[in-house]
């Protein structure tokens, strides 16, 4: 398979971040990377693989340079989480026989492009454990068109601005008079288990769509959820097979990026820079030489990029307007809602011409805020130099995105490059 067919099944692997997490780990584990615990020492070695699982939706995977001095990093941060609706406790309404979820957005949703599509919903039940501190988590995936959001016919007139709480709700089937339905029962009794030992659960609509390759010489692949899960794919394929012998590679897949990054899994938290000393320290060296190694430590915060759109040449900068198929994007922001700074910047424009790839530059139009990501959170938690990089993709958001064939390969190919220098 080449590198766009890889992707699509990827993506059809990772439903919801949770899920992502998961196959991730599976990838590790058959590298050869060893999963250490957070409440467990880091025992480590030269040469050796690892990777740590925060809340089931971030993971944090390294490996130890084979002739490391000092705990120097490089770190490549992308997210798993991309906009969607969330399934609501309680979520059972029954409407004139027709059974709808109540739900809430997750993150910036175009609502629009999720209607009649066919959906499906993914995530975690949670069950009582050997303990009331230790419960049970089991990870559902319906795997099936479950669900649709019917859009309202112009027949009716012109549709005022979406309601969340209205128009978004899915239907999932219509009763006859003789049934009822619920819907934490029905999931126990999908996960075979007894519907009073449900205690939570987090599920995630998704669109069940396959990726497919589009355009006139397959140019283009649309999919759902390319926001982050393309940057996560090119960063995998890059740090799995990649060693450096002087740094303490690091790519790490955090979770919630999409409304903000303010949890235990995302990019905000101490997770990050707690694992990099636990690693520092476990490597023998001192808190001195941790604070040094950072000062010769690079990261690079990787998310999508707003590609230049042919039909609103409007909303783009007059000199800066990446475009699909035309390399790397690196980002920036007089504002630093994008982390790239000077020093970290040139470096990383050095690496991608290095690998052989096509550079390209994002500015928002002046006037016009634009959107931010991971990278200023990492750069002043871990006060090292960030660099906010991605790749172009019309329809951010959507569900269903658009990006370009030869920048998958230009992605997995900086990332080889980057990883093993």
């Amino acid at each position: 398979m080449n590198n766009a067919e890889k992707l699509i099944e990827f993506i059809g692997n990772c439903p919801e971040a949770a899920f992502g997490a998961k196959y991730i780990c599976k990838e590790l584990d058959d590298y050869g990377f060893e999963r250490l615990e957070e409440n467990s020492d880091f025992r480590l070695k030269r040469g050796g693989s690892y990777y740590v699982v925060k809340n089931a939706s971030c993971v944090l995977a390294f490996t130890v340079g084979q002739n490391l001095k000092m705990p120097m990093f490089k770190i490549a941060a992308a997210h798993l989480d991309s906009p969607a609706f969330k399934i609501k406790k309680n979520p059972t309404l029954i409407d004139k026989g027709y059974i709808k979820l109540n739900t809430e957005s997750y993150g910036g949703v175009v609502s629009s492009s999720w209607f009649d599509r066919p959906l499906s919903f993914a995530g975690r039940l949670v069950i009582s454990g050997e303990t009331p501190l230790k419960p049970t988590e089991i990870y559902m995936d319906f795997k099936r068109p479950m669900l649709t959001i019917p859009s309202l016919a112009p027949h009716f007139g012109k549709k005022e601005e979406i309601n969340l709480q209205k128009d978004t709700l899915p239907i999932c089937g219509i009763l006859s008079k003789d049934k009822d339905f619920n819907f934490e029962k029905y999931i126990a009794k999908e996960a075979r288990v007894a519907y009073g030992n449900i205690l939570d659960y987090e599920f995630t609509v998704y669109n069940y769509e396959k990726g497919s390759e589009v355009g006139l010489e397959k140019d283009f692949v649309s999919a759902p959820r390319l926001d982050d899960l393309l940057m996560v794919y090119c960063i995998m394929e890059g740090f799995k097979k990649e060693r450096s012998r002087e740094y303490i590679n690091m790519a790490v897949f955090t979770d919630h990026e999409e409304v903000g990054s303010l949890s235990s899994e995302g990019a905000k938290s101490s997770f990050i820079r707690n694992c990099m000393e636990r690693i520092s320290f476990a490597m023998e060296y001192s808190e001195e030489d941790f604070y040094k190694g950072l000062g010769d430590s690079i990261g690079v915060s990787a998310d999508l990029a707003h590609a230049y759109h042919p039909n609103y040449a409007e909303k783009f900068d007059i000199s800066n307007f990446p475009v699909l198929n035309g390399g790397i994007v690196i980002k920036y922001a007089a504002s630093k809602s994008y982390s790239t700074e000077l020093y970290a910047g040139a470096a990383f424009r050095d690496i991608c011409l290095d690998a052989g790839v096509d550079v390209q530059s994002f500015y928002n139009r002046s006037g016009i805020k634009g959107g931010s990501t991971i990278g200023a959170a990492l750069s002043a938690n871990l006060s090292i130099p960030f660099t906010d990089i991605g790749l172009p993709v019309l329809g951010m958001h959507s569900a269903r995105e658009l990006c370009g064939s030869k920048d998958i390969e230009s992605g997995v190919k900086l990332f080889k490059n980057f990883y093993g220098i």
